[in-house]
């Protein structure tokens, strides 16, 4: 389960980064999270320099962080880069208008856990929060195309099928995931602990050459599992 899951189950403050320019996008990333942690502390940066100034290197001020890309003193990228070093467990959510490829694979290998593009009809950013804080990867259904092209480049080892090397269990819990469940809802349908499930997602993952659920579901969808 993810620790903001835990956060919002049981109403505990936390703290949030958001970093964002636009008054609109900055309001509506409020009102989104008043809806899903009501107690969070939303801190707003509108640049990139006042972002990394409230970011130390030990540690992190922030349970979240919700990154726009293009901002006008330099590159949300960077502001992925800096958190994955120094605070690695800090789930990151892009929220952008840039929805071309470079920059989306750009963004993910920095760390980046979600990647929504700004107006998305299908995606809302409540409903964006709401998984990311489930621990899963909320991504705009239009960009799933790159995200099968990122795990065909993948480094999959001598050619054989990855899924192949998959347990029944592993499996199963890849599907579960494919059907958005978090890993409070994986354990509840497999009749096993959060902790169990966990064991599993670390186990699948190494298997599959991956280190994220984005890429392991494509890679699962590459090949006809899902």
């Amino acid at each position: 389960m993810s620790p903001l899951s835990a956060t919002s189950s049981s109403n505990t403050a936390c703290n949030v980064l958001v970093v964002e320019d636009d008054r609109f996008f900055q309001q509506a990333i409020k009102k989104g999270l008043s809806m899903v942690l009501p107690r969070c502390h939303v801190a707003v940066f509108p640049s990139t320099f006042l972002a990394m100034q409230s970011m130390p290197a030990g540690a992190s001020p922030y349970q979240m962080a919700i990154v726009d890309l293009e901002l006008p003193d330099g590159d949300g990228v960077d502001i992925i880069r800096y958190l994955v070093k120094h605070h690695p467990d800090t789930p990151i959510m892009v929220l952008t208008v840039a929805n071309n490829e470079r920059r989306v694979l750009e963004a993910v290998r920095a760390g980046a856990t979600g990647y929504v593009v700004k107006g998305d009809v299908s995606l809302s950013i409540t409903k964006a929060l709401e998984q990311l804080i489930s621990g899963l990867h909320p991504i705009s259904p239009s960009l799933a195309g790159y995200f099968l092209k990122l795990a065909g480049r993948e480094s999959l080892g001598s050619g054989e099928n990855p899924i192949e090397r998959l347990t029944p269990r592993e499996l199963h819990l890849l599907r579960e995931f494919a059907a958005g469940k978090s890993y409070r809802e994986a354990a509840e349908s497999m009749n096993i602990s959060i902790t169990t499930v966990r064991t599993h997602t670390t186990n699948l993952y190494r298997k599959l050459g991956v280190r994220s659920g984005l890429r392991a579901l494509s890679v699962a969808k590459e090949h006809g599992l899902i």
